[in-house]
Parts: structure tokens; sequence; C-alpha cells
């Protein structure tokens, strides 16, 4: 994307703040964690109904899939694109192996984080109120990343062209804000 060094550097900004979101939202989520862990039949302050309860969550085998609590991986995740973020905003001169690596991490954690909010909603029948703003971080990850990595992703050079065509329209902040509204929607389906 032909963009100006001030316009790229607002999307830089935006990468960081959404990985400084998702993280702040991990670490108070394995504070609580650990308060879950300490004595399960404490109330935690993300316990606010039964539709938003961190303990039934915490409770499912799907908070801890690769047999550690998934915050700790989320935050891990957030501090180092936090870190990389800070980056690209003083130098936007950040190797493109990198780039694509923490893209395609972010859109792993995007996956992740759609099939978990998915069992999350279904199968354990409550939401974690972090998880849902780690989420958020995840869709500005992804948002910032597509804008950084335009014309370096693995594509034809006409859909790279089309790629950038539909940036500078913002039909990528379209599809991005139709993506949290189609989970908004899922939750209000479920739990409404």
């Amino acid at each position: 994307m032909k963009t100006s060094s001030k316009s790229l550097q607002n999307v830089w900004v935006i990468l960081a703040a959404s990985a400084a979101l998702g993280a702040v939202a991990s670490f108070i989520q394995i504070i609580e964690r650990i308060t879950y862990a300490e004595n399960p039949s404490v109330a935690l302050a993300c316990d606010v109904n039964s539709v938003f309860s961190c303990t039934n969550v915490f409770a499912g085998w799907q908070s801890s899939v690769f047999g550690f609590n998934n915050a700790i991986m989320c935050l891990a995740f957030f501090a180092m694109l936090f870190g990389i973020g800070l980056g690209g905003i003083f130098s936007d001169k950040l190797a493109k192996g990198l780039r694509l690596t923490m893209h395609f991490f972010s859109v792993f954690f995007l996956l992740f984080g759609a099939w978990y909010l998915q069992q999350s909603t279904f199968v354990i029948g409550s939401l974690c109120i972090f998880c849902i703003f780690c989420y958020t971080g995840v869709i500005g990850l992804n948002w910032a990343w597509v804008r950084i990595n335009a014309n370096d992703l693995p594509l034809s050079a006409k859909n790279t062209k089309r790629l950038n065509t539909a940036i500078s329209h913002g039909a990528d902040t379209l599809f991005w804000v139709l993506w949290g509204l189609a989970f908004a929607a899922m939750f209000i389906y479920k739990f409404s």
C-alpha cells in the first residue's frame, strides 16, 4: 500500500494499541485464573452474571487447550507484538520476514480466538469479558498487519493491486468491523 510515512505510523500505533489492549486483558485474566485455581468457589471480579462468567469459562477444557491457561500464551503474544509495534512506530523498516511471521501468528490467534469464542458461547454457555477484549485486540492486529504487509503478502501482482485498491477505499476496515459484528450477533443470538 502506498501511504505516507505518517499514515503508516498511525497504523503502527493502532497495532501497538491493539497489542496493549490484549496484553492488559490477558494479564488481568491470568490474575483471575490464579485466584480461581486457588479457590474455585470464590466469586471472581469478572463473574458478572451467568452469561459473563469467567468461572464457567475457566472450568471448560477449552481454557487450557495446550496444557496451560490460554491467557499465558496470549500475554506472551501480545507483549511481543506490543514491542514490535513500538519498533514500527519509530522505524518503519522492520524486516519483511519478521512482519510476515507476526502476521501469520496474528491470523492463527484470529482463528483460535474465533473457535474459542464459539466454544464459550455454544458449548460452555458463558463468556469471559477479558477474552472479548483480547479478541478485539486480535482483530485490530489483523487489520493493521494487512495494511502494513499489503505489498509483501504472497499474492499475484493483480491481487496485490486489488488489495491496495480495497484498502484505499476502506473495504478492509469494513471487513473487520463486519467480522466483529458477526461475533456480537452470535452472542446476542445465543444469550438474548
